[in-house]
């Protein structure tokens, strides 16, 4: 059947700064990928250096969007930044259960 084929996989790196006064960019580029069907995202976390609350839940609804889509989340290049945050907003648990290493 004609169409267009979707991407089965596709890697995103998350910025330097994922604070509410630079989501704005970060958000268009994730409902992006959002709308298409990947069978494995990778999100590479390697270059954040700050996030805040609205980051933190930008990316926890992003991984739970995906996984609901049945899309294998992976997560490369920890920063520590965002356990930091996660743990202090106490989604540690609900972030490594979205998350495949």
């Amino acid at each position: 059947m004609p169409g267009k084929k979707q991407p089965k996989e596709e890697t995103y790196v998350l910025p330097r700064v994922l604070e509410i006064a630079e989501l704005d960019s970060v958000y268009k580029e994730l409902v992006k990928f959002a709308r298409k069907t990947y069978s494995k995202f990778t999100l590479d976390a390697g270059q954040v250096a700050l996030i805040d609350a609205a980051g933190m839940q930008l990316i926890v609804q992003f991984l739970l969007f995906m996984r609901a889509k049945d899309c294998k989340v992976e997560w490369i290049n920890d920063s520590i930044q965002i356990y930091q945050i996660a743990a202090e907003l106490g989604l540690e648990n609900e972030l490594e259960e979205q998350l495949e290493a």
